[in-house]
């Protein structure tokens, strides 16, 4: 036990050394080098977000900034500003040495508390805020200027959704926060109101307290999903249901999400309930065949359909992209709803659920409301690891490019009916006031 314990504290003491380390300008010049020569080699399209011009501008740029020893740290900081032009899931994987949050210290506070829209980030609006705070502007946390602390963490969002950086910030504020200024017991934040700038100093049970009447079920720091992955509601006095369908994952789970689908719409059908909301709003994405077997439930589909054009370059091995096709099957299964369809969506939702939400526009399923998508209908997926020879750090790198069918350019699917989301809806759902009203509009 003891010879385990002595192994274990080498190896930790071993990898924080070699971690905070220099490497040289030639070896830090070098990893950059490989990872670009991976990205060309791997990725379908490398250049499609900056054209070719620009794309080899700045690489030039990059490697004038490796001039100096730099820790891997130092070096992520440079290389990931790459990020931004990579596709949403061709990535520089973060450095190994993460710091971990201290017992009794407190990360960023998470979105429900905070909102970033319009390049300003203010305290929310919610009724569990108090009233000399909300809707604030903040101008500084902890001595650092807002305008300082999005510019440090803007380069690290990727490109596919560039276009939609108030709900990536939010989600990125957490991390890249503490991973640059550092933990605290306590924030101080600096905010604007009647013309003035005032402090407040917030610990970790105040900010419980706002995260438990604001409705945002996730642990202080966390932006995670809401309650649970998938629940429904029934409002038959209303002739309305709500299901929140809140991710596509875990796949082990696909059994049980099946089961919640098919108790939804059996209850839906024995309650005569002719109207059903399916809430995609806080869906940030996983497996398809999630969205495939809630469509199986759905009438209006044929057998085998087309959803996506894909190309691939199967991990570098061909010559040349191949064009191929995305088909799935859509056996219809029991319990089968033919009511009304509504699906909500809104900037936060990404990757599967943007190809349920376009199969449905595309076949006349039902109803889009809400906002524009935040993920986009041309994706890419599959990424390949590879490990960079010096710094040690992972560049995962996509193989393969979707395209939705009946979508063109780069923009997410767009709603029938727009709507704000907002934070309110985002982490409380949505009460059946706010659905009848929708309902009502759609039958005038």
């Amino acid at each position: 036990m003891k010879t385990k314990v002595l192994i274990i504290i080498s190896t930790l003491i071993s990898t924080i050394a070699w971690a905070q380390s220099k490497l040289s300008p030639a070896q830090l010049q070098e990893d950059f080098n490989q990872m670009m020569e991976q990205y060309e080699r791997i990725h379908p399209n490398p250049t499609w977000s900056l054209g070719g011009e620009r794309y080899n501008e700045l690489k030039r740029q990059t490697l004038e900034r490796l001039d100096r020893p730099m820790t891997q740290l130092d070096f992520w900081r440079v290389i990931a500003q790459w990020n931004q032009h990579f596709d949403g899931h061709t990535r520089v994987g973060f450095p190994q040495m993460v710091p971990q949050m201290p017992e009794g210290m407190m990360v960023f506070p998470p979105m429900s508390i905070v909102q970033y829209r319009d390049g300003q980030l203010r305290f929310s609006s919610y009724e569990g805020m108090p009233d000399s705070l909300r809707g604030c502007e903040i101008t500084a946390v902890d001595g650092h200027r807002v305008g300082e602390i999005v510019d440090s963490i803007m380069p690290y969002v990727s490109h596919e959704s560039g276009a939609y950086m108030n709900a990536t910030i939010l989600r990125s504020f957490s991390f890249y926060y503490n991973l640059f200024y550092g933990y605290s017991r306590q924030m101080t934040f600096r905010y604007m109101r009647d013309g003035a700038e005032k402090t407040v100093r917030l610990d970790r049970r105040t900010l419980y307290e706002w995260l438990v009447q604001v409705g945002d079920h996730g642990s202080i720091g966390s932006t995670g999903p809401r309650e649970v992955p998938w629940h429904f509601k029934l409002f038959p006095e209303q002739d309305i249901a709500l299901f929140e369908f809140n991710t596509c994952g875990p796949y082990d789970r696909l059994g049980q999400f099946d089961s919640v689908v098919s108790l939804c719409i059996d209850s839906i059908n024995r309650c005569g309930i002719g109207h059903l909301f399916v809430d995609l709003s806080h869906n940030g994405g996983g497996w398809d065949m999630f969205c495939q077997y809630f469509l199986c439930h759905i009438g209006g589909l044929p057998d085998t359909a087309v959803v996506m054009d894909v190309t691939s370059t199967e991990g570098g091995t061909v010559a040349g992209p191949e064009e191929k096709r995305v088909r799935m099957s859509f056996h219809p299964k029991q319990p089968l709803y033919g009511g009304r369809l509504y699906f909500i969506q809104s900037r936060f939702t990404y990757s599967a659920p943007i190809m349920l939400v376009n199969t449905v526009k595309r076949y006349g399923l039902g109803t889009l409301v809400g906002e524009e998508t935040g993920g986009l209908t041309t994706t890419y997926s599959w990424p390949i690891p590879v490990t960079l020879p010096n710094s040690g750090l992972k560049f995962h790198c996509s193989d393969r490019q979707y395209r939705h069918l009946g979508t063109t350019g780069p923009r997410g699917v767009m709603p029938d009916i727009p709507l704000e989301i907002g934070y309110k809806y985002l982490f409380r759902g949505f009460d059946i006031d706010t659905l009848q009203k929708i309902k009502s509009g759609m039958d005038y």
